[in-house]
């Protein structure tokens, strides 16, 4: 059998395939590193002025919230529990490419701080008074959050994902890329603000009441999180970069319209839903509704850059069938899509059917470990890509 050490990618006939590696790469900047400290670059600055700013208006407001430390550290436990699940299936869903951590978190950083209190919060109180001085009171309790939020929050943290861009033009290349940050800048948002409707919800209560005011506004809140601001801005973010263009993506002006427009619109009709059903069941029609558009327009956002992420994959592995170091198989589960991936691993295994699935699902992740890996390493060999090598063959003899 050929042992990790042998493996080379300078085998007789695949410079071809080299090249498509190369090319690979290029596009799509895997293994690029994230650096966030960029002090020659001005969106650096302006990205570090408004988080602070942010922050010190966060500090501000909650620093006189009247809460028991059990109703504070409760909240916060519980938010951030949640936040962590819905980070890891947003996670669980880039199966190629995989973003930097220091990237996400920094999305995370400008959603929760930058867009929420240095500029969503100020923007959309400006909005209500002037909506109430041209149209009255009633015209703002029914409609000022379906014709204030979806504007003003999906460009607060879509201006974050423009910085981000600009500091990592080489990571945010077609539609899968956009998904990911936008959805890290809407989660975010959207953990910072449900943790201030648990906060102003446990306010109105008083002694063990608290607890109890902000536990059930944290499940109010979480219940329909998934299709909140993580999707909305996934979809808006979607949208920006079809009206920019990458060197991997083409602009389209029409895609790029109708995603901003998508996630604009079930912003808007889910704030105002209860205006637009005028109360009663007809509301949970109406955000039943949105829901289903929201779900369907994100899968086709999803779909649409799919088949890049697995072309990208299978040209950086395909020198690695050449060389031995997978098989024709392997790689078709690596690069190929969610059902080819379960076909290869749900194979028949003999009398260890359980066990041979778990190894090929394992040979599965390593094999996209590998293709990051050799991001990393530009292509050529490296320590990490021959221990994921070794790790293979392994599996694959155990």
């Amino acid at each position: 059998m050929t042992s990790a050490a042998a493996i080379t990618t300078e085998a007789p006939g695949d410079l071809e395939e080299l090249e498509r590696r190369r090319r690979a790469l290029e596009l799509s900047g895997w293994g690029l590193p994230f650096k966030f400290l960029q002090p020659r670059n001005p969106c650096f600055w302006l990205f570090v002025i408004l988080t602070v700013w942010g922050a010190f208006q966060m500090w501000k407001q909650l620093s006189n919230v009247n809460l028991e430390f059990v109703t504070l550290l409760s909240s916060v436990v519980l938010m951030g529990l949640y936040g962590v699940v819905l980070g890891l299936i947003f996670r669980k869903v880039d199966r190629y490419g995989g973003q930097p951590r220091k990237l996400l978190t920094a999305a995370l950083a400008w959603g929760g701080v930058a867009a929420v209190f240095g500029l969503a919060i100020i923007a959309n109180d400006a909005l209500s008074g002037i909506y109430g001085k041209l149209f009255g009171h009633a015209f703002v309790i029914d409609w000022w959050a379906a014709l204030s939020a979806p504007f003003v929050e999906e460009s607060s943290k879509a201006a974050g994902f423009l910085l981000l861009l600009s500091l990592a033009p080489g990571r945010i290349r077609n539609v899968w890329d956009a998904l990911l940050v936008g959805a890290f800048l809407g989660l975010g948002f959207e953990i910072v603000e449900d943790l201030i409707y648990t906060f102003n919800a446990a306010a109105g209560s008083s002694g063990a009441g608290q607890v109890q005011a902000a536990i059930e506004m944290f499940f109010v809140r979480s219940g329909t999180g998934f299709f909140s601001h993580a999707v909305y801005t996934a979809l808006f973010c979607s949208g920006l970069i079809y009206l920019i263009g990458t060197p991997a993506l083409p602009r389209s002006t029409g895609r790029g319209v109708l995603f901003m427009a998508a996630a604009v619109i079930s912003h808007g009709v889910w704030d105002g839903a209860g205006a637009i059903a005028d109360g009663g069941g007809a509301t949970i029609l109406v955000m039943g509704g949105i829901i289903i558009f929201t779900a369907v327009v994100f899968i086709y956002a999803y779909r649409l850059g799919a088949p890049q992420e697995r072309e990208w994959m299978r040209d950086i592995l395909q020198p690695e069938v050449t060389g031995g170091a997978i098989t024709e198989e392997e790689l078709n589960a690596s690069a190929g899509t969610w059902k080819q991936s379960r076909s290869f691993v749900k194979a028949p295994g003999g009398t260890r059917q359980r066990r041979g699935r778990r190894k090929r699902r394992r040979i599965v992740k390593a094999g996209r470990h590998l293709a990051r890996e050799l991001g990393a390493s530009g292509g050529g060999d490296s320590p990490g890509v021959s221990e994921v090598r070794a790790k293979i063959a392994q599996l694959r003899t155990a």
